[in-house]
């Protein structure tokens, strides 16, 4: 059976009078991967993700299973792919594991699933992430952080075949960061999915990353091993920083920056 992988070739995309990508194309994403696209402010990560979840018009081709996502209807596209965006939605009405079962709900192949499975699936998927206790917390007394957990439940629980996760750590403490990026590449190998991940946190990107992709100006100034993307030299090029990756007393890759570059 020919493994079932994500291709991006000649993708352009942007907003009006401003094309961010143009002409994209990535190295072949394999199901059961992590790949982490980093780069600087406004270089076209959130774009890219947003291109492929069908949020923003683009031309090229994204190709999955031997279809082209850019040409699907929104439904059927809705049922392979899934975004969690960096900001949330707020003022919903709902408690944890009720926003988490409306998720399920509304996935294309789950709507005849009963309601005992529902639930407990939603509940399986909360107490994943550690936060099972908040069930029935309403979801405007959570934190921003515990918010975010609860919309990465929502993602996980429809069980795409591609996830697409923008800056899914940004609010988290350092527990709830290992939390959320151990989920993500237990779910990724487990169940078989590509998961895409937007990330500032270079040390993240390093430590879970099976590829990296280094976006600058809506294009790739590095990709592949996070030991070869993340570099002095790309970092340079990239960040405009002087920095060293230098592995610890664990043997762990890890960025330390010594300043700016001139």
């Amino acid at each position: 059976m020919t493994e079932r992988s994500l291709a991006i070739n000649g993708l352009t995309c942007g907003y009006p009078k401003h094309e961010v990508l143009k002409e994209l194309s990535l190295p072949r994403i394999c199901a059961g991967s992590v790949t982490v696209m980093i780069g600087p402010n406004a270089a076209g990560k959130t774009t890219l993700l947003r291109a492929i979840a069908g949020l923003l018009p683009a031309r090229g081709e994204v190709n999955f299973d031997g279809r082209n996502l850019l040409a699907l209807a929104p439904t059927e596209l809705a049922g392979l792919v899934t975004y969690m965006p960096q900001v949330l939605p707020q003022g919903v009405a709902l408690t944890t594991i009720e926003a988490v079962i409306t998720a399920l709900r509304v996935a294309p192949d789950r709507r005849g699933d009963s309601d005992a499975a529902v639930h407990a699936e939603a509940a399986a998927v909360l107490n994943r992430l550690n936060i099972g206790h908040l069930s029935l917390t309403p979801l405007d007394e959570l934190s921003g952080g515990q918010r975010q957990l609860v919309s990465l439940a929502q993602a996980i629980v429809r069980r795409p075949a591609v996830l697409l996760l923008d800056e899914p750590t940004s609010a988290l403490d350092p527990r709830h960061q290992i939390d959320v990026m151990s989920a993500v590449r237990e779910i990724a190998i487990e169940d078989g999915m590509i998961v895409m991940v937007v990330l500032h946190d270079l040390n993240l990107a390093l430590a879970w990353a099976d590829t990296v992709v280094l976006l600058v100006d809506g294009k790739i100034a590095a990709a592949g091993p996070p030991e070869e993307a993340i570099t002095s030299a790309t970092l340079e090029t990239a960040y405009r920083v002087r920095a060293r990756v230098e592995r610890c007393s664990q043997g762990r890759l890890q960025v330390i920056y010594d300043g700016k570059s001139v």
